[in-house]
């Protein structure tokens, strides 16, 4: 019996025991937190010296020129401050873009007119003010800016339409793809300018088209440069197509005076292929075959024909024959 209740205690002096050593682990973790707590504080109340990354905006260029290129977007500056400024900057404030006034600043320049450099010390001032008070600046990097400038300049530059399209069986696009206006004013370095053949509208992909289409549409914006007019009215016609054939008599290029040509046959049949709107042009259109005397060679029994002076609004064409024989003979 005696046994049985010593057994029946140990449980219990086991669980005491269990429970005494989370007491004390408890207490543990608590000064240790405690410990921490302190230390952090202790910590922060001293001053430290780090690399903070500022966004960099610019502004007020010089009015008559245009920058090219790249710019760093930020700088890193070098600010001395208390533990808690820096904590509170770097964990729970977004730094503010720094204001950079280009025009404020007389710009260095070297041989190339168009290239210009600012050494950032002489910005300290500037971005000191524009600091939280609590973080003195030290320093910035990188140590140069670099400028490129180009004249502004302004001309009319043609729109070409970007579109994916197809067009349903047996129907064509009347004219072309209008737009309006068909060019935009474009503002920006003369340098870009200069080589400027043309502003494309954004991609579009209109799939197969059944019906007229009518829509405004926007220009494909480009680095540097400003537009009059941000979108233009797309206008896309579609008409019926059909094919005809005609007789078209071959000529003789580079022919002597003293020579005669004969060829056979004497004209080419063309099969062309038009929108109906066009269908009358083509009966009168002067087109042209041609073969050319320069090329005959000894012997040869035949000559190429070329087809010359194609309409724009020609959808496609073929034509037979492609060589015709011939007879030459003196004047």
């Amino acid at each position: 019996m005696e046994n049985g209740k010593l057994q029946k205690k140990w449980p219990k002096v086991s669980e005491g025991h269990k429970l005494q050593s989370r007491k004390r682990i408890l207490l543990f973790s608590v000064f240790l937190l405690i410990s921490a707590f302190i230390w952090l504080l202790n910590a922060l109340s001293k001053n430290y010296t780090s690399v903070v990354e500022y966004p960099l905006v610019y502004t007020d260029f010089p009015k008559d020129k245009v920058f090219v290129g790249e710019l760093p977007e930020n700088l890193d500056l070098q600010i001395n401050a208390h533990g808690y400024a820096l904590l509170r900057y770097n964990m729970f404030r977004k730094p503010e873009p720094i204001s950079f006034d280009v025009s404020a600043f007389n710009l260095s320049r070297g041989q190339d007119s168009s290239r210009a450099y600012i050494l950032t010390r002489y910005l300290k001032d500037q971005i000191s003010r524009q600091l939280p008070a609590e973080l003195q600046l030290l320093e910035i990097k990188p140590d140069t800016l670099y400028f490129q400038f180009a004249g502004k300049v302004s001309r009319m530059v043609e729109i070409k339409p970007d579109f994916k399209y197809t067009i349903v069986n047996q129907f064509t696009i009347k004219d072309k793809i209008m737009l309006t206006p068909d060019s935009v004013e474009v503002t920006g370095p003369d340098l870009i300018l200069d080589t400027l053949a043309f502003i494309n509208t954004e991609s579009l992909v209109l799939g197969e088209l059944t019906k007229d289409f009518k829509d405004k549409v926007r220009l494909k914006q480009q680095a540097d440069l400003i537009y009059n007019v941000s979108r233009v009215q797309c206008s896309i016609e579609l008409e019926r197509f059909t094919e005809l054939q005609v007789l078209v008599p071959i000529e003789v290029l580079n022919l002597p005076d003293s020579i005669i040509i004969q060829t056979f046959p004497s004209s080419i049949k063309l099969n062309c292929k038009v929108g109906l709107s066009k269908y009358d042009r083509i009966e009168s259109y002067p087109f042209k075959a041609v073969i050319d005397y320069e090329q005959i060679e000894e012997r040869a029994p035949t000559l190429s024909v070329s087809i010359q002076n194609l309409p724009d609004y020609l959808l496609a064409y073929d034509y037979s024959p492609k060589t015709v024989e011939f007879l030459k003979s003196r004047r």
